[in-house]
């Protein structure tokens, strides 16, 4: 049985969803084929608790220097932690996202600064190269864009201007987790009346890689 983490950034509305729907048909195929596996998700657009903020400054400059907290940082590290333990021990993670101007949310960054955590993560050799220490875990990023940037409607690469996907690929390979692809619902916006088209094919792709991640 598989720990599926699901890091999901997109605000809820009662408006159709594209990113919703998109993630839906993945998660629902993903359930029926994986029916032992067990699922979290986060909406980190909706819940973001520790953010890169003064605290969490004042925490690392701390542990450098072998300081004792204060309440404040206790606390803020403490629940903090809880979300960094809950990233190690997943085996599977799904990151959900719109694209936000070629980037993922905000929301979706910090959540990233959250985890990628000198030590427990990742640590650093005695040469000071940056080496991972999370193993044998697969990853998956899904992404609804306007655009079309992976040529999934037939038009030119333009995937070096996706920068979220290239990014947390980034962060994923430092942390050593290297088994990472991405799957994409885009092109909409750009050719409007082919879009039930590009939605249909989108999802048959994220109902089989749902059944196959």
């Amino acid at each position: 049985m598989a720990k599926v983490l699901v890091i999901y950034a997109h605000p809820e509305t009662k408006t159709y969803s594209t990113t919703d729907k998109f993630y839906q048909q993945f998660i629902t195929s993903y359930r029926e084929a994986h029916p032992e596996d067990t699922i979290i998700e986060h909406n980190v657009s909706e819940y973001m608790p520790f953010p890169l903020n003064k605290i969490a400054v004042s925490i690392y400059n701390k542990a450098l220097v072998n300081q004792p907290l204060n309440p404040d940082e206790s606390r803020f590290n403490d629940a903090r932690q809880k979300w960094i333990d809950e990233f190690i021990a997943a085996d599977k993670y799904v990151f959900v996202n719109p694209m936000y101007n070629l980037f993922i949310p905000s929301e979706m960054k910090s959540y990233l600064d959250i985890v990628m955590q000198v030590s427990q993560t990742f640590h650093y050799t005695d040469q000071g190269i940056m080496e991972g220490l999370l193993h044998g875990k697969k990853a998956i990023h899904l992404q609804t864009a306007g655009g079309d940037y992976h040529g999934s409607t037939g038009g030119p690469d333009l995937s070096q201007l996706d920068l979220g996907h290239q990014y947390i690929g980034a962060v994923l390979h430092v942390m050593g987790v290297d088994d990472f692809t991405g799957l994409y619902a885009e092109g909409m916006d750009q050719s409007p009346a082919h879009a039930p088209e590009i939605m249909a094919a989108a999802f048959d792709r994220a109902e089989q890689a749902g059944r196959t991640f």
